[in-house]
């Protein structure tokens, strides 16, 4: 994913551009690598999505998830590295994160929903930021490209607090398997 961000900015910044082109290529090629991040992220999340779906075997270990299990949603190994990597919630949190998975079905749905809500966005937004990239005045294209997906993000992101508030609700009515070691996962009140 880097390597194609890097390969984009090493071209712009080496294109020669034409004359009288007043470098717009060249600034709108640079406006680009958040849109390449998004169609990147996007991707992975498909590519994951199917996996699942087609209970695809890990003839690896990948994250929390042994050799020979099924490859779980994107959004799955996103939440569990954010949290027990940044949020400092270690093995302990990767544990019951991966116990909460296997035993509720309302939360396996939960991540399946989530991984296929934010890939579509995210293509939305890379699709429309990639065209308001092209064809906006090239005074605009830089602030555009780097800036304008973050409030969409943020929008979705607060789709996301509600949304999983509910699912977990949800799941605790439907009477889902809430123990000492999934609570830390919120799943009492």
């Amino acid at each position: 994913m880097l390597i194609l961000i890097s390969l984009l900015i090493s071209f712009a910044l080496s294109h020669q551009g034409v004359e009288g082109d007043e470098h717009s290529f060249q600034i709108r090629l640079l406006s680009l690598p958040t849109s390449l991040l998004m169609y990147a992220v996007a991707s992975l999340t498909l590519l994951s999505l199917t996996l699942n779906w087609s209970a695809w075997k890990l003839p690896f270990r990948f994250g929390s998830t042994e050799k020979g299990h099924v490859l779980k949603p994107a959004v799955f190994y996103i939440v569990e590295d954010v949290v027990a990597v940044d949020g400092a919630g270690k093995r302990e949190y990767r544990e019951a994160f991966n116990a909460r998975y296997n035993a509720s079905p309302v939360f396996r749905d939960m991540i399946w929903t989530l991984s296929v809500v934010w890939m579509l966005w995210f293509y939305v937004f890379a699709v429309l930021f990639t065209v308001l990239v092209f064809t906006l005045p090239v005074e605009a294209v830089y602030a555009v490209g780097w800036a304008g997906p973050f409030p969409l993000a943020g929008i979705l992101a607060v789709w996301t607090t509600y949304y999983v508030k509910g699912q977990l609700r949800r799941e605790k009515d439907d009477g889902g398997q809430v123990n000492e070691r999934t609570a830390l996962l919120g799943g009492q009140d």
